[in-house]
């Protein structure tokens, strides 16, 4: 087996378990998603996905943002509690994200040889906003996890990376499953 699929196999380990204990609110999953994301950055990297690669160095220190964030303690035995931004502010989010994506895909295209720019620029400038979500806990990450992790499906095949895209695949049913189960939480806490 040639050692980009190995590592390719034991980042999609390490990503799932992460997926499956943010899910869960554990801190414990930004251990695996710093490592995974490791991986990733050399995978992408060599794929010439300049945009996946940039986001996955973000990923690696947002996952010690994240643990240090969710050690924090406040009256939720699960570290930092569940909220949600108004509609209006991912309104916001959605605009300025679309027209950076576009800035970041013309400098994609320009500067670098980057496969898929305007894609490539989409997943990146999102999977920040999504990924800082993520670690402030903010329920509608899950629900920009869904898109992104759609639109991942597409790039990762025209690269050839079929394991990653069957991974993100795999992430948007599991980004479904977060945010049924962070609502829930969510929710409850609301009534209480």
């Amino acid at each position: 087996m040639e050692l980009t699929t190995v590592l390719e196999i034991s980042a999609i380990v390490l990503a799932l378990l992460y997926v499956v204990l943010a899910a869960k609110e554990s801190v414990w999953c930004w251990p695996p998603a710093f490592i995974s994301s490791a991986i990733y950055a050399w995978i992408t990297s060599d794929a010439h996905l300049v945009g996946e690669t940039i986001i996955m160095l973000f990923y690696m220190a947002m996952a010690v943002y994240g643990w240090w964030k969710w050690h924090s303690r406040d009256a939720s035995s699960t570290g930092i509690p569940i909220t949600d931004w108004h509609p209006w502010m991912h309104a916001g989010i959605i605009g300025a994200g679309l027209v950076l994506s576009c800035a970041v895909g013309v400098g994609f295209e320009r500067f670098f040889n980057s496969a898929q720019p305007y894609l490539d620029a989409t997943t990146t400038v999102f999977g920040f906003m999504a990924t800082y979500m993520v670690a402030k806990k903010i329920l509608s990450n899950w629900l920009y996890w869904i898109a992104i992790d759609a639109l991942n499906i597409y790039l990762y095949q025209g690269r050839d990376l079929n394991l990653t895209s069957g991974l993100y695949a795999l992430y948007t049913v599991l980004a479904l499953w977060g945010y049924i189960r962070w609502r829930k939480t969510w929710l409850s806490a609301l009534r209480s």
